[in-house]
């Protein structure tokens, strides 16, 4: 049985995970521009240009191996963070709302590993949070919030993963330059994707630190008989 939920600012982690998804989001900007660059370096490879020799060919490999170390290093620290802000948060919602989640907290972790499940839990337990942390009426009812931005978040992410799986599966089994050079054009979509994924992302981190913040506060207040509206200014 999980121990009782404590709310704990999520503010200290919403920083970490802020700061690491922008850190993200600029190592997704770089590898876009590397694979724009491996694209053309392609297209002048089978129009026969005079200045693309294996030289060439290899410097760009280099650079591309770089980007990919460099992603995978941030993806690590990205990670970690975000999860860590991500069960802070939905234990705190627990807290704000204990009978408005359909996972127990552990799958606030377990669902980003878990196959085939990891494709809508985390969206599911996301929304969960993001519901808890609107404020309820005069009856205690919290009316629906829109979702958009979580909507944006999480299809951005998923179909930005996907696309990068589809170019690595294209390149490495490429037989001729127009073959790898299609396989660039999934690449270069998802680094778009990607880029726009950790843009959302941050955005998710701040309105929902946000949110809880508030609902936290005001319903402190209201223990202590100070009027919400003092608290709101």
């Amino acid at each position: 049985m999980p121990s009782p939920a404590v709310f704990r600012s999520p503010r200290a982690a919403a920083t970490a995970a802020t700061v690491l998804l922008s850190m993200s989001g600029a190592v997704a900007l770089f590898r876009l521009a590397v694979d724009i660059h491996l694209y053309g370096l392609v297209g002048d490879l089978m129009t026969g240009a005079a200045d693309v020799d294996g030289t060439t060919l290899t410097d760009a490999d280099n650079l591309n191996d770089t980007a990919l170390s460099v992603n995978l290093l941030a993806l690590i620290a990205t990670a970690a963070a975000f999860l860590t802000w991500f069960y802070r948060v939905r234990v705190n919602a627990e807290v704000l709302y204990p009978h408005g989640h359909r996972f127990r907290r552990g799958w606030a972790i377990g669902g980003w590993f878990t196959p085939l499940v990891m494709l809508w839990f985390p969206r599911q337990i996301a929304g969960d949070i993001w519901q808890a942390g609107v404020r309820p009426d005069e009856t205690g009812v919290r009316p629906p919030l829109s979702q958009t931005l979580l909507n944006l978040w999480w299809g951005t992410f998923v179909v930005g993963n996907a696309l990068n799986r589809m170019g690595g599966k294209f390149t490495d089994a490429a037989r001729y330059p127009d073959d790898y050079q299609q396989g660039v054009v999934w690449l270069i979509a998802s680094d778009v994707l990607e880029v726009a994924a950790a843009v959302f992302a941050v955005l998710v981190v701040r309105k929902l630190t946000a949110m809880q913040e508030e609902r936290f506060a005001e319903s402190a207040a209201r223990a202590y008989g100070v009027h919400v509206s003092a608290v709101e200014s």
